[in-house]
């Protein structure tokens, strides 16, 4: 449902009202579908096979996205503060922003050099490295032509996940990779866009694999930008719903993040992005929440923030599927899906798309995926756009899940710019100034802080008792993986 528009009867906005309108019926049965009233489902009941209970298996853990490990119990608020170096990997060259997948005794990372790296996670000793550009030379191909953009070219910014000893993992060429998780070979490769170099196409976002099928968003800057199912067997493309219907639209509604999975409903969510550019009229989907059938792609709803924004607040956090109780009526639940955008936090019920609440705790919004769900709170570090001394330069806020109430707030010295963690009573989370830090998730406390050498930008892991991030930024070395444990054992 748009909230905004130019005009609100024009086709493609009566469209979008005609395939709301008509989830009357659809919600029914749906809700007919749900769980036992006042049941929970289990945030931890869903992740891929060939994973162990405390593994981190994909970038926000399991499919519907809460970025919160369950089965973390070695490193709690009575020892956090012990956390030291256990390792540091340095063999990368180019910065990462991916979040490290962890799986039985390997990790997974991509950088912008253009590899993909699995690290024995005792000795962060380097298992293998995956070169996504072998044999590619983009000097001898006219971009018009090529698979890739030339300009971004080695360039790699989603995570990998991980399902069935198998890795995938997308390129900056709008190419999508399934790997051998031993050893690294490549077992198939799927162009999602022949014409990337033209379209201005990469991948981004960081796939999402469920039983027989990976879920995956292209983003581009020509308006061909689109959300796809493929066959996590053979790559074939199963379905795809394009998030700019218009080829002649200016770029919009690109998919920069990872989707959320409900399937006991068959529903895929994702958010998108804003316009690329000022233009006339109303762009469809973009800065919007997309639920999507599972197994056709065919849309079944959409909550559009905007339809034309010149200011960039569009969706920059991945979408997070949670229940929610109510803080007062026992046995009164929400089934929600919600997601940060820069100017605040976005709830609605996730089968018919109504908007619930929104929370706007600073004059910006949480970025680059910086909230997580636990303990019936969602956790959002919000930066601040104010240059002004005395304002704090972003807020960390518990939110009830239910009403969006702020629960706790932690003001922070600098803005955050990546995604964050919560496991066994902690919420973890990073600073532009290097900083690491581990609090209380119910108090907002500082438990533990340690200073990178440089900006911390990629994803933090938790699994078996061992933290994981990322160091540096682009053009801000020095590139390392750091891993930290109690007293560094």
């Amino acid at each position: 449902m748009s909230r905004q528009g130019n005009d609100p009867w024009s086709p493609a906005h009566t469209l979008n009202r005609r395939r709301f309108l008509s989830l009357a019926a659809v919600g029914a049965g749906l809700a007919a579908l749900r769980p036992v009233k006042g049941s929970i489902l289990s945030q931890a009941a869903h992740v891929p096979a060939g994973t162990q209970a405390g593994d981190w298996p994909m970038f926000g853990h399991d499919i519907r996205g809460t970025r919160s490990n369950p089965y973390e119990t070695i490193i709690g608020p009575q020892n956090v503060g012990q956390l030291k170096v256990k390792w540091t990997f340095e063999e990368f060259q180019g910065w990462s922003q991916s979040t490290p997948i962890v799986v039985g005794d390997s990790l997974y990372f991509t950088a912008h050099d253009g590899h993909v790296y699995a690290v024995d996670t005792g000795s962060g000793s380097q298992k293998w490295k995956f070169d996504a550009w072998k044999g590619i030379q983009p000097d001898k191909i006219p971009l018009t032509q090529s698979q890739f953009r030339s300009n971004m070219f080695r360039e790699m910014r989603g995570s990998a996940a991980y399902a069935n000893g198998r890795i995938f993992v997308g390129d900056a060429t709008a190419r999508f990779h399934c790997l051998d998780a031993d050893s690294g070979e490549e077992i198939w490769q799927t162009v999602l866009d022949p014409e990337a170099g033209t379209h201005q196409s990469l991948i981004s976002a960081s796939p999402i694999p469920y039983g027989e099928k990976v879920y995956i968003g292209l983003s581009t800057t020509s308006g061909r930008s689109h959300i796809a199912c493929l066959d996590a067997n053979t790559g074939a493309l199963r379905w795809r719903f394009d998030t700019v219907p218009d080829p002649k639209a200016a770029g919009g509604g690109a998919i920069w993040t990872a989707a959320a999975l409900d399937p006991q409903q068959g529903i895929v969510y994702s958010v998108t992005g804003s316009v690329h550019g000022h233009v006339a009229g109303p762009i469809l989907f973009s800065e919007s929440m997309i639920a999507n059938d599972m197994e056709s792609g065919e849309l079944l709803w959409f909550d559009q923030l905007r339809d034309n924004d010149p200011f960039d607040l569009d969706y920059s956090c991945h979408p997070i599927l949670f229940e929610s109780t109510h803080p007062t009526r026992a046995g009164v639940l929400r089934h929600c899906v919600g997601a940060g955008s820069k100017s605040g936090f976005h709830t609605f019920d996730r089968y018919t798309g109504e908007h619930l609440w929104t929370a706007s705790v600073t004059n910006g919004g949480p970025t680059l995926n910086s909230t997580a769900y636990a303990h019936d709170k969602i956790y959002m570090v919000s930066n601040s756009i104010s240059g002004h001394g005395q304002i704090a330069q972003s807020a960390t806020v518990a939110l009830h899940a239910y009403s969006g109430e702020v629960l706790w707030w932690t003001p922070n010295e600098s803005s955050s710019q990546g995604a964050v963690a919560t496991a066994n009573g902690l919420f973890y989370q990073g600073f532009r100034d290097g900083t690491l830090q581990a609090l209380d998730v119910e108090t907002g406390a500082p438990l533990w802080t340690f200073k990178l050498p440089a900006i911390r930008r990629g994803g933090i892991t938790i699994s078996k008792g061992t933290l994981y991030t990322l160091c540096g930024s682009q053009d801000s070395p020095p590139y390392s993986l750091y891993a930290f444990s109690i007293d560094g054992r």
